[in-house]
């Protein structure tokens, strides 16, 4: 995870992850550990190794058949299986070895991220109550009406449980998981303090919405290496003279990538002047294809594109550009500072961290639009930008047109306005708040237990 990598520079400690490919297993020492980053080695990377069925079953399987489609309120593609289950109880017992041989002789701190360890935070405790628990959950948590679709959900419930901490982005996801709490398990909720109590232990729970690195967005963005980057981009896909519009995204059903190609096949019906005039980059990295959703997704927004292609290309231009390799941050914030617009289109997502890049890259002297759907966990913070309802693509196609047509002291304003939210709420402000808060809770549960 990109956005957790100055944390762990700033903090120092250990990050116990997943191990994977041929170049983890040769870098590590005969403790699987590995100093990193490799110019200023920062803190220790520990490796755990999954086997294939692991990773099938764990990760493809429970976690994003189930967890993940289920939180995002995309029942369709929920997938419950005995084999996907039994492997995450496996796979997050593993990671909860891992932490107590980290920890062995030494307190402190243990913070799980996402969904991947609902169940580790469990057996920690279990092995060591002294240690301080924080977990933070990086995706939606549904309305308890969705989440009692969960076969397992009482077990999940009592991993996060055994947290002195746990973060989510929004509020709105605070109040569903403390209603959860209330209609699955009976628990106490103190609502005053959000906070909940069960089998005798509390745990605070808190919105506290990720950020990114802006100063280091900022620094790449405004850099000469980004300037002659803008010039090659244009050159490689044909933009001279284009105004371009982009979305950025992993090939992700929650992500509103069909929905927002309909709404720009509206705005090419609808206004024909920008035919020949307007580009819509579509950098879009292919994940979990192993996965049947994933790839009939795929198969739809290749076909998507083509169509719009085949129907409006005209000699040296076609309307969209579509980017499927990975590409590294410098290059992709030169794709950010030559876009007039960026669309994020997501028909439900915990936070969205590319809307907040796009802002930190951009010139104050001549800034992009920003099209922020209504249901992205980012349209809570940034409230300058043009919302968006992917789910409604008439309207979604003239926002777009909004977005194009915005006035240059209009986009001036409404950029220095989000650029001064962002800088307020960094990497670095979300890290100090969830330590804050990890320490305030943990005292909190230490008082309640003496009671």
């Amino acid at each position: 995870m990109l956005a957790l990598d100055p944390v762990m520079r700033a903090l120092g400690g250990t990050w116990v992850a997943w191990g994977h490919g041929d170049a983890d297993p040769a870098v590590v020492d005969e403790n699987d550990r590995v100093a990193v980053p490799p110019e200023e080695e920062s803190y220790t990377l520990r490796r755990l190794w999954l086997t294939e069925e692991e990773v099938e079953n764990y990760y493809l399987g429970y976690s994003n058949q189930a967890l993940w489609p289920l939180c995002h309120n995309v029942l369709e593609h929920v997938r419950f299986r005995d084999r996907f289950w039994n492997a995450y109880r496996k796979v997050n017992t593993k990671f909860a070895h891992g932490v107590v041989d980290e920890m062995e002789e030494r307190g402190g701190l243990v913070w799980f991220q996402d969904y991947h360890l609902a169940l580790a935070p469990r057996e920690v405790r279990r092995a060591r109550s002294d240690l301080t628990l924080g977990h933070f959950w990086h995706i939606p948590w549904p309305p308890w009406e969705t989440f009692r679709v969960c076969p397992q959900k009482t077990e999940i419930l009592e991993g996060l449980l055994s947290n002195d901490l746990l973060g989510f982005h929004l509020e709105s996801f605070v109040t569903n998981f403390l209603n959860t709490c209330v209609r699955e398990l009976d628990a106490f909720v103190d609502w005053a303090k959000k906070a909940v109590v069960h089998q005798g232990h509390m745990t605070h729970v808190r919105d506290l919405p990720i950020s990114i690195d802006v100063e280091r967005f900022e620094r790449m963005a405004s850099s000469p290496e980004t300037e002659e980057r803008i010039d090659a981009v244009r050159e490689e896909h044909d933009l001279d003279g284009q105004r371009v519009a982009i979305g950025v995204d992993r090939l992700d059903y929650s992500k509103g990538i069909l929905e927002r190609l309909e709404a720009l096949r509206i705005l090419f019906r609808e206004h024909p002047e920008l035919v020949g005039e307007l580009t819509f980059v579509q950098i879009a990295v292919p994940s979990r294809t192993e996965i049947p959703a994933y790839a009939h997704l795929e198969e739809k927004v290749d076909r998507r594109i083509e169509e719009l292609n085949a129907a409006l290309s005209t000699d040296g231009w076609k309307p969209v550009v579509y980017i499927k390799d990975p590409m590294p941050q410098d290059e992709l914030v030169a794709f950010y500072r030559m876009a007039d617009v960026a669309v994020v289109s997501s028909v439900q997502d915990g936070m969205n961290l590319v809307v907040k890049e796009f802002i930190a890259s951009q010139d104050e002297e001549d800034p992009g639009a920003v099209c922020l759907s209504e249901f992205a966990g980012a349209s809570d913070e940034i409230n300058h930008s043009i919302p968006v309802n992917p789910f409604y693509t008439e309207g979604f196609a003239e926002d777009l047109r909004r977005a194009l047509d915005q006035p240059l002291e209009r986009r001036r304003d409404s950029m220095e306005k989000m650029k001064a939210t962002l800088r307020e709420h960094s990497i670095h402000a979300w890290m100090a708040d969830f330590l804050s808060a990890a320490g305030e809770a943990r005292r909190d549960a230490e008082r309640h237990a003496r009671r």
